[in-house]
């Protein structure tokens, strides 16, 4: 990446994803669903704004997903965010918070398992149908044979 070097001086000008943004077609609702199902915080709390509602939500140390109501979005189950395939959220313990999303009536759409065995990844979906991703590491060891 000698480019990048060049133009900006250094080879790491990115250093993370500050937040994702997403729009949601009832706000109440999605507050709803990433506050009690997924356990994150509202940091800045966007709903009194009648003209453009955004919402901040995320950890105490962090903002993560930033929520803009479009009310008139048209729900596709999954298919309405272009270039948007999926947001995955790393977790500590993804059997721990797996259990904990189905407890909290989450139905999971795909399971995926790294071929080492080292990571795992489970998939649903949001209220208006945006994929999420839960991903942890396993702590399993793979024998090299």
């Amino acid at each position: 990446m000698k480019w990048l070097k060049n133009l900006v001086g250094k080879e790491d000008m990115i250093a993370g994803i500050d937040h994702v943004a997403i729009v949601v077609s009832d706000m109440d609702r999605s507050i709803k669903f990433y506050t009690e199902v997924l356990g994150l915080t509202i940091l800045r709390d966007g709903r009194g704004n009648e003209e453009k509602k955004k919402t901040f939500l995320g950890t105490k140390s962090r903002t993560l997903v930033a929520l803009t109501e479009e009310k008139d979005r048209i729900e596709d189950k999954g298919k309405f965010v272009e270039g948007v395939t999926h947001v995955a959220f790393k977790v500590d313990d993804v059997e721990k918070a797996n259990s904990a999303l189905k407890e909290k009536g989450v139905k999971f759409i795909e399971e995926k398992i790294d071929k080492d065995a080292k990571s795992k990844a489970y998939h649903f979906l949001d209220p208006d149908g945006l994929e999420l991703e839960i991903y942890g590491e396993t702590g399993e060891e793979v024998p090299p044979y």
